[in-house]
């Protein structure tokens, strides 16, 4: 083979693998669920696995704030916010050591001139077995720059006492 039809062959194959990479992350930021959908599968993997932490990344407004709710035993309530690199940094190695999955039971989506805020009901668990819960996650949004950014999330789990309500999952999901 020629070193010039090396090199078109070489220029096409690259050019491809590289539109195919541009388009994974743009086709996940243009809707709204397309991009909390996104989330969750950036945090989900095996035991051992390392997520993609600039992929995550570039899912949210570089302010973004991700906020922790959490019922106490004795009825009151925590809050804990981190900044996405306190995120990354607190809790990511923990996903990779215990492995963990999270996927959506319910979605509400509120929307109006570019910001949207989110209900997405999830069930997670680590994969090592000592973790399973349900809950919400809230995601503020705002649409710039042609696509969709996280503004800040806020995640809380149902407790013994209060149980996720039907009207915030998906049919197969409710209880009778």
């Amino acid at each position: 083979m020629s070193i010039l039809l090396k090199f078109v062959f070489l220029t096409v194959f690259l050019m491809t693998q590289l539109s195919g990479f541009g388009q994974k992350d743009t086709i996940a930021v243009k809707s709204i669920e397309g991009i909390t959908d996104k989330m969750l599968e950036l945090i989900s993997g095996d035991i051992g696995e390392e997520r993609d932490w600039e992929e995550y990344r570039q899912l949210f407004l570089p302010t973004a704030q991700k906020i922790s709710i959490r019922q106490l035993k004795d009825g009151t309530s925590r809050s804990r916010s981190m900044n996405l690199e306190e995120f990354i940094r607190n809790v990511g190695p923990l996903y990779a050591r215990d492995g963990f999955e999270e996927y959506k039971i319910g979605l509400t989506i509120n929307e109006f001139n570019g910001i949207a805020n989110v209900f997405q009901s999830f069930y997670c668990k680590n994969l090592i077995g000592t973790y399973e819960q349900r809950g919400v996650n809230s995601y503020q949004l705002v649409y710039m720059e042609d696509r969709w950014w996280i503004a800040s999330t806020m995640f809380t789990n149902e407790s013994e006492t209060l149980k996720l309500p039907n009207e915030l999952l998906f049919s197969e999901y409710q209880l009778n």
